[in-house]
Order: structure tokens, then C-alpha cells, then sequence
């Protein structure tokens, strides 16, 4: 019986101002910790995110160009530019040519921070996504002796959105086997 009296008396008595302002106080502490806690997740994220783009743009970019190099069987230096932050690489190859030719052109430029490849006879591809940038495509041509040209291609991708800014630089150089 005394417990229950006891028990009713603090029922009627409430909280105080006090202990109600430092359950509130502590209620908002928690609360920004768990807000902080979860933005800093997100953030984590994005950062993430925006690294794999742009590490897979630059990879995806480079492999094409080595790939497509590797095969052609030399670089047309009328519409090439190199040594320039923003070049252009033109290449004969065997590849796709139209049927009253024996070779065909394609080529590789930046246009607007975005990269972009045109086979002859075909319209152009973006290789690179809206969402990175295409600080750089350096080219060097190098010849070697027995005729083997050779381009080196430097390669610089960054992130479009500055919030979440991250950047590679990719080197590369290939010899055109296509006359092999």
C-alpha cells in the first residue's frame, strides 16, 4: 500500500522545468550526432561514387584508344595535334573500311570536356560520361627505328561536381602493330 501511494504522489507531482530542459538537451545532442553521423555516410558515398566514374571513364577511354592504336597502322598527322593539353589523334586502320577502300580513319578528340571518338562513314561517340571532365589528352608521337610508330598519351579525368572533387592521371604508350 505505501508503494502505491508513493507511486500515485509522484504521478501527480510531474517533471520540473529542469528535468524536462535536460531531457530536451539531451534528446538534441543525440539528434545532431546522428544527423552528423549520417551525413558524413552520404558524403562517404558520393566521394566514392565520383572516384569509381572517374578511375572507370579514364580506364574505359584509355583501353579504346589503346585497343583501336594496337590495331591501326599509322597516325594521319594532317588532323592530329600533339604536344597540346587538348589534342587529337587521327589513325589509318584496317578496321571497318568502307568497301572501296583498303583502310579507314578514326579519330579521338575532346570536345567541351568530354572525349570523343568518329569512325569513317559512322556519326560520333562519346566515350567519357557527362558527368566527368576530360582535363587533358597529351599526345606525343615517337618514332622508333624499323618504322614502328609509337604514341604516348597522357590522360588527365576529373570529377564534373566540385563538391565531391577527385582527379586521375593516366599514362600510356602503345606501338601500332597494324602493319605486322
Amino acid at each position: 500500500m505505501k508503494i502505491r501511494k508513493l507511486i500515485i504522489e509522484n504521478l501527480r507531482g510531474g517533471f520540473s522545468l529542469i528535468e524536462i530542459t535536460v531531457y530536451i538537451a539531451i534528446l538534441g545532442l543525440v539528434s545532431v550526432l546522428a544527423i552528423d553521423f549520417l551525413i558524413q555516410i552520404v558524403n562517404t558515398y558520393h566521394r566514392a561514387r565520383a572516384e569509381r566514374e572517374v578511375i572507370s571513364n579514364a580506364r574505359l577511354i584509355l583501353e579504346t584508344i589503346e585497343k583501336t592504336v594496337a590495331d591501326s597502322r599509322e597516325v594521319y598527322g594532317p588532323t592530329s595535334r600533339f604536344n597540346q593539353d587538348a589534342g587529337q589523334l587521327s589513325l589509318v586502320t584496317p578496321a571497318n573500311p568502307a568497301p572501296e577502300h583498303p583502310t579507314a580513319f578514326v579519330d579521338f578528340w575532346i570536345d567541351n570536356g568530354r572525349m570523343w571518338m568518329r569512325q569513317e562513314g559512322e556519326s560520333s561517340v562519346a566515350l567519357s560520361a557527362a558527368s566527368v571532365n576530360i582535363a587533358k589528352f597529351r599526345l606525343e608521337r615517337i618514332m622508333q627505328g624499323l618504322e614502328v610508330e609509337t604514341v604516348k598519351i597522357t590522360l588527365e579525368v576529373d570529377y564534373a561536381r566540385p563538391k565531391f572533387a577527385t582527379s586521375i592521371t593516366l599514362n600510356s604508350t602503345m606501338a601500332m602493330r597494324g602493319n605486322y
